[in-house]
């Protein structure tokens, strides 16, 4: 009999030791991904910067809307389109906090019945801070709203880091750039002040041509006269609703071919391969498009 309890101690003892061992040797979760479940995003903005932060929502909107690979968003619930989220689904999901821009804000009440609710933006004119200011503020709000300020400095210093290396490597004696994107043959969107093409211009060391007006989003619609005594080199965005490469539709006919540096044959054209209104990851790969195009232009 006594050597029975010997065994079963030892058996107990065996069983205790591989639990202890197990829950030691779990994987630990960092406080994003543990909340990383509980967030539902319904703003292009907060969604790429969480993906940079190494955190997937739970539910989101647009996300066929992202430039980065979809496959990360693929255990991600599909809301539908950002300015109409199906809510619905939405409260099925019932995420513990939902993170908007002010563009929802008519539904505001809808979406804090459903859940805890947060309004971000990097485009608050009224904050009066300057644009890559506004980026890094809005990623510091997202980080701290998600208790992950951590992700959110780390996402800033690299940046800034991968930004300062991209500044060293462009040539010299860049002249100022005027940022747009074709509407129509006469009218174009130009990018000005407040808008997140400023804020990589400035951390890259180059200078926007463009000092007109600009609304909270940074830019502003005008007539090709508005443009034309402007020298500058352009720098022509591709639209991601266009249905054939922006070269190909931009007309040299007319007014347009008086454009300085259509003449001069030194404009560029830009990929839509990051949001035009986007945060810090969009500036950078804005960033990265625009010196590999103004380096193959200094080695021509």
């Amino acid at each position: 009999m006594p050597g029975f309890t010997i065994v079963l101690r030892r058996l107990f003892n065996s069983v205790v030791t591989i639990v202890v061992i197990a829950i030691l040797t779990l994987p630990t979760k960092s406080p994003a991904s543990s909340n990383s479940s509980a967030i539902a995003a319904l703003d292009i903005r907060i969604v790429e910067t969480l993906v940079a932060m190494d955190i997937v929502p739970t539910s989101l909107t647009d996300p066929e809307a992202q430039y980065f690979s979809t496959t990360r968003l693929m255990g991600s619930t599909n809301l539908g389109i950002g300015f109409q989220p199906n809510l619905e689904l939405l409260s099925q999901v019932s995420p513990q906090q939902i993170l908007v821009s002010p563009n929802l804000a008519q539904i505001s009440a809808r979406l804090s019945g459903i859940s805890s609710l947060t309004s971000l933006t990097p485009y608050d004119i009224e904050k009066r801070a300057d644009s890559w200011r506004q980026l890094t503020s809005f990623t510091c709000e997202l980080g701290k709203h998600i208790d992950d300020e951590r992700s959110a400095e780390r996402l800033i210093r690299e940046t800034e880091q991968h930004l300062h290396a991209l500044r060293d490597s462009i040539p010299d004696n860049q002249p100022p750039l005027l940022i747009i994107r074709l509407m129509d043959n006469r009218h174009a969107r130009v990018f000005g002040n407040s808008s997140m093409f400023q804020s990589a211009l400035e951390q890259l060391g180059l200078t926007n041509a463009w000092q007109g007006e600009s609304n909270h989003w940074g830019f502003t619609t005008v007539s090709i006269d508005a443009l034309i005594d402007i020298d500058a080199r352009l720098v022509i965005l591709e639209s991601p609703y266009a249905n054939s490469p922006v070269h190909e539709q931009f007309s040299v006919q007319g007014t347009w071919q008086h454009m300085r540096s259509l003449q001069r044959g030194d404009e560029i054209y830009l990929p839509a391969t990051f949001h035009h209104f986007g945060a810090l990851p969009s500036a950078l790969v804005f960033s990265e498009a625009l010196v590999e195009a103004l380096e193959a232009q200094n080695g021509l």
